[in-house]
């Protein structure tokens, strides 16, 4: 059954976010998740149509948000079903990968989403780029001057959930500097992971409310929220 104009009108009104647009340089032929979602192989391709994207989702009063950071177009795995690695330089990732995401920094886009990406000459380590403050602080927020929404990708998949409980994501992921967290797959294991490390001091009431202060103003700024 078709659904009225009416009916796709009030559904229309309350949606206030797409995950979206994808600023991934789909560099790798072996790639085997980003493919089509991607607008090229070209840094400044990417860019300009991601920009694009971007500008017609806020022009209608809608979120937008830039995917997967730190970029998953050169990896040979599926972060969906379990590790995935990018065996680049930090460098490496500034003269491609960077680029897109910090058009869109520098363009106004809402929101970035970080991707379960393993960035071993980033970080040292095989954390995703999630739960890694290196990735999320450090380089997003400080290097690239990210300061609206960091959402991790869906914290169900299995570049997560092989490895880390639903708590353990849920509090590293903000220790990062995430401020929205996606689809755990434990969600009430999730919620009292994060209040236990609030009640422990592993994370403090004033971090929590800088996420909190960052989901209002975008969204007073988009005029969601009055």
């Amino acid at each position: 059954t078709p659904i009225k104009s009416s009916a796709a009108s009030d559904v229309y009104k309350r949606q206030h976010i797409n995950f979206a647009p994808d600023m991934d340089v789909n560099s790798n032929v072996d790639n085997p998740v980003i493919g089509l979602r991607s607008f090229g192989e070209n840094p400044e391709a990417v860019s300009e149509k991601g920009i694009a994207y971007a500008r017609g989702l806020e022009s209608t009063g809608i979120l937008s948000v830039s995917k997967h950071f730190p970029g998953h177009g050169d990896t040979k795995e599926d972060s969906h079903t379990g590790a995935a690695i990018v065996n680049k330089t930090l460098d490496e990732l500034r003269m491609a990968e960077f680029i897109p995401f910090q058009s869109g920094i520098e363009a106004g886009v809402d929101g970035v989403m970080v991707g379960h990406l393993q960035v071993p000459q980033v970080t040292g380590t095989n954390i995703p780029a999630t739960l890694s403050p290196i990735i999320v602080t450090d380089i997003l927020r400080n290097e690239l001057g990210f300061q609206g929404l960091v959402i991790t990708d869906s914290l169900s998949m299995g570049a997560i959930t092989q490895y880390y409980s639903s708590d353990e994501a849920a509090v590293l992921s903000l220790q990062a500097g995430a401020d929205i967290l996606l689809m755990p797959e434990d969600f009430p294991l999730a919620y009292q992971g994060v209040l236990n490390a609030v009640s422990s001091g592993a994370l403090s009431e004033e971090r929590i409310d800088e996420s909190v202060k960052r989901i209002l103003t975008v969204k007073y700024n988009r005029g969601i929220i009055e």
